[in-house]
């Protein structure tokens, strides 16, 4: 059987993010374009929701814990963008010295660094892979860790990944930053292997909520518009922590989430301190998880021969 609480946990606060940053949306006067919205979430519920009756129906329980985790991470995009930009549109004082000094602090060169990603072809089109696999991630690690009976973990790492982007969301707005590549002047066609299309994609938004007194939240438009703390590193810690209870696939996603992590850096022009906050931000998340979801107990399984087929080989 599915274990309850998380379950009811997840639920929960895909239910509370829309109240919550809808109505302090409302409060602060940012403009929403609700029909993309509707548009989104007419289609998503639906589907979803005839699918997971069809599987409850017919006890297909690893497909059923699967397809409610994707429906919530999937709704939660919606809030969690949402209060990326209402943290953005606070319109603090750009934080880019600061993040510049705390990376001198740590003895990072961001400009060696960047030289080196650049100077090996296979190396930069690898992390930028890895980079863009934040997404496949969310959607995939919720079906593998089903079909290995690891329904708690399941529901965990959708309330861990929505938790991440809200506490992120939080104290970005004291840390609004345009990023590395503005910053250190490095243009685009400056560099020979590096993709910096995400370093650069997002500051219109960026500056639109900061400065455009029209400015109207869309949905379809939305960009991932926070520096600091990186989502993309804290994501990465918190997939690598998913896959680890599986042994036949914790290496490949830990290679694949610690690349993930560092392309944060050379991809998408986060600062080295972005990246720790991310990291340190995503190890509290978890550990709350866990107490929460009580995860230290062992975990009921898939009953199913494939489930069962999977969890022997790991």
């Amino acid at each position: 059987m599915t274990s309850v609480q998380p379950r009811r946990l997840l639920f929960s606060m895909t239910l509370l993010a829309y109240g919550l940053v809808f109505t302090l949306a409302r409060a602060v006067g940012i403009a929403v374009d609700y029909a993309s919205i509707l548009k989104f979430c007419a289609i998503l519920v639906p589907v979803f929701g005839a699918a997971i009756a069809y599987s409850a129906f017919r006890r297909m329980e690893p497909m059923r814990v699967a397809l409610e985790c994707i429906l919530c991470g999937l709704l939660l995009t919606v809030p969690v963008g949402l209060c990326t930009y209402l943290a953005m549109g606070a319109n603090f004082p750009l934080a880019d010295e600061r993040l510049v000094r705390m990376d001198a602090a740590l003895g990072f060169d961001w400009r060696g660094f960047i030289r080196f990603v650049d100077a090996f072809p296979l190396l930069a089109e690898g992390l930028a892979q890895a980079y863009q696999s934040f997404a496949l991630q969310l959607l995939g690690i919720p079906v593998l860790l089903a079909a290995f009976g690891r329904y708690t973990r399941c529901y965990a790492m959708v309330l861990g990944y929505g938790l991440i982007c809200f506490v992120s969301s939080l104290i970005s707005v004291w840390y609004p930053a345009l990023g590395a590549y503005s910053v250190y002047g490095v243009a685009p066609q400056s560099l020979d292997h590096i993709n910096v299309y995400f370093g650069f994609a997002f500051l219109e938004q960026f500056h639109a909520v900061r400065s455009d007194p029209d400015f109207v939240f869309s949905f379809a438009r939305m960009m991932g518009i926070v520096t600091f703390p990186s989502v993309h590193a804290a994501v990465a810690l918190l997939c690598a922590w998913a896959m680890w209870d599986i042994r036949l696939l914790r290496y490949p996603f830990l290679v694949l989430n610690t690349m993930m992590a560092v392309s944060a850096v050379s991809h998408a022009s986060h600062y080295l301190v972005d990246v720790i906050a991310g990291i340190g931000i995503a190890s509290v998340t978890i550990s709350s998880v866990c107490f929460l979801c009580n995860l230290r107990v062992r975990e009921p399984v898939s009953t199913s021969t494939a489930g069962m087929a999977l969890l022997n080989k790991s």
